[in-house]
């Protein structure tokens, strides 16, 4: 079988889809690894079941010591010597960039499939050509400047607004594919279904704190968080919003769960929030990464048949054109309560507009053509 790699960027490809569901529709017909950085410093969550090598980063204690180290690797290290030249933090990308370079060179790799702009830079240096898979605009874009977009076979990307902010009015071969799940049709018991659920990471860019705030103006909606939520914030929850708890109107489900078992989990739910903050500084630094492709979490409400109520983004138009929620411009309570109360009075209506919206975006169904293309490069 010929090997194909992907490459991931960042510690959490276990909550990232979109590779993961990649490796699974390519490893029936190809020899498949992923490399992703260690996830320690994340959630410590690793990806079962598929084959993944993982990097760690290598810290040297002492600034003393951190810098002498760095300098003798100017001096000795030809990797470190290119970083320089082209005038680049080798602090910050050295070790990867080695570990990369490694596997490359133990293993014949057919196709690679680059995810991001830090590993497209990698592949650039080794002069690897790549099939490039953006997932996030914002990281390591200053390094596109610096690449060789001769090295690039094709984009595959979530729309061409994102395609052109990347690239402008470069020619590529582009696939259009969204952070979908797998459509599967299921049972949905519409009568037991009360609850709201937040998906994601429970952290006040994304509106967590927009949706305690409602909870405690409206004491007749209760809400499930699935997803991860840091210690800090899990401490301001228990201190601020200790009625919730005690009522037993807030609960969070901190259980890992895979792509599929995530969209079977939320069927049990009435309604999903999506929400930004455009008064984080989060949100606002990187705000064209953020208004203009919905959320990995969207599609998986869409998949569990659960309407939505999110942010008024150029990235959720599709929820209007399937009306499959209410898209909103502030976070307010009562522009929540509004949402909630219209779906609520047409409930059925928006979830068969989910499921249509669902299949549509399927991800089966969108990797295909990708599928095809690299079936015949391969030949």
């Amino acid at each position: 079988m010929k090997k194909i790699l992907i490459l991931f960027d960042g510690p959490h490809l276990a909550f990232s889809p979109t590779p993961i569901q990649l490796y699974d529709q390519l490893c029936s017909n190809y020899d498949v690894t992923i490399i992703a950085q260690n996830p320690e410093n994340f959630t410590g969550q690793e990806v079962a079941g598929r084959k993944v090598l993982y990097h760690r980063y290598y810290a040297v204690k002492g600034r003393i010591l951190y810098r002498l180290f760095f300098k003798l690797l100017l001096l000795f290290n030809k990797d470190a010597k290119l970083f320089r030249k082209k005038g680049l933090s080798y602090r910050d990308y050295l070790f990867k960039f080695r570990f990369l370079k490694r596997n490359l060179s133990r293993y014949n790799y057919s196709r690679i499939i680059c995810i991001d702009i830090a590993n497209l830079f990698y592949c650039s240096l080794l002069k690897k050509k790549i099939d490039f898979l953006s997932l996030e605009l914002t990281q390591k874009q200053d390094l596109l400047t610096t690449v060789d977009e001769r090295m690039i076979n094709c984009v595959i990307i979530q729309s061409m607004e994102r395609f052109h902010y990347l690239f402008k009015e470069k020619i590529y071969k582009i696939f259009l594919i969204q952070n979908a799940p797998v459509y599967r049709e299921m049972e949905i018991d519409l009568v037991s279904r009360k609850n709201l659920i937040f998906a994601g990471s429970a952290i006040d860019a994304f509106g967590f704190y927009h949706c305690l705030r409602y909870l405690k103006q409206y004491p007749d909606e209760v809400m499930v968080v699935q997803g991860a939520i840091f210690r800090a914030d899990r401490e301001r929850v228990k201190e601020d919003y200790t009625e919730l708890l005690e009522d037993k109107r807030l609960a969070f489900n901190d259980l890992y769960l895979d792509n599929d078992d995530v969209v079977n989990f939320i069927t049990e739910f009435q309604i999903g929030f999506c929400f930004y903050n455009f008064e984080d500084p989060m949100i606002l630094k990187n705000y064209y990464n953020y208004i203009s492709a919905p959320s990995g979490k969207m599609f998986k409400y869409l998949a569990a048949g659960v309407p939505v109520v999110c942010s008024n983004i150029l990235g959720f138009q599709f929820v209007d054109d399937f009306e499959c929620g209410i898209r909103i411009t502030e976070l307010s309570e009562k522009a929540i309560r509004d949402a909630v109360v219209k779906i609520r009075s047409s409930y059925p209506f928006y979830v068969e507009n989910a499921k249509t919206a669902a299949k549509y975006y399927s991800f089966d169904k969108a990797v295909a053509p990708y599928l095809v293309y690299l079936k015949n490069q391969l030949l």
